[in-house]
């Protein structure tokens, strides 16, 4: 379903923005602790509690996903076609570069930007 998602918005971008290169990440591997902002959340550990997981194998259960979900990028950016480049920032953040189960700290956000500012520098000389 998710592939099928993602071409939808390649037929989207196809119809409506032809010449669009469609840039996509497989996210990094989150720590599934009860942080999280004081607006929304949390998000990952109860969920696991909820299905009677420990956060060990919940945390190993999500990266088996996030793996997954970037093999089945990949097979998309491999296809010329589709025109969609993968940046890959899987493996990036360190513990301490979380501020909550789903999003870094500025540090951490900064690791991410120049993965997508290198892949785009690569891709798009003397434009960026």
């Amino acid at each position: 379903m998710i592939e099928a998602s993602y071409c939808d918005l390649f037929a989207f971008r196809d119809r409506y923005a032809p010449n669009v290169t469609i840039i996509g990440h497989g996210y990094d591997f989150p720590i599934p602790n009860r942080a999280h902002p004081a607006c929304a959340g949390p998000w990952l550990q109860p969920s696991l509690t909820y299905c009677g997981w420990t956060v060990t194998q919940g945390t190993a259960i999500l990266q088996q996903a996030l793996v997954d979900f970037k093999a089945m990028l990949l097979t998309l950016a491999r296809n010329p076609a589709k025109r969609f480049m993968l940046v890959d920032t899987q493996g990036t953040l360190l513990a301490n570069d979380w501020a909550n189960e789903l999003h870094p700290f500025p540090a951490g956000f900064k690791k991410i930007a120049t993965k997508f500012v290198d892949v785009l520098g690569t891709s798009f000389p003397g434009r960026i």
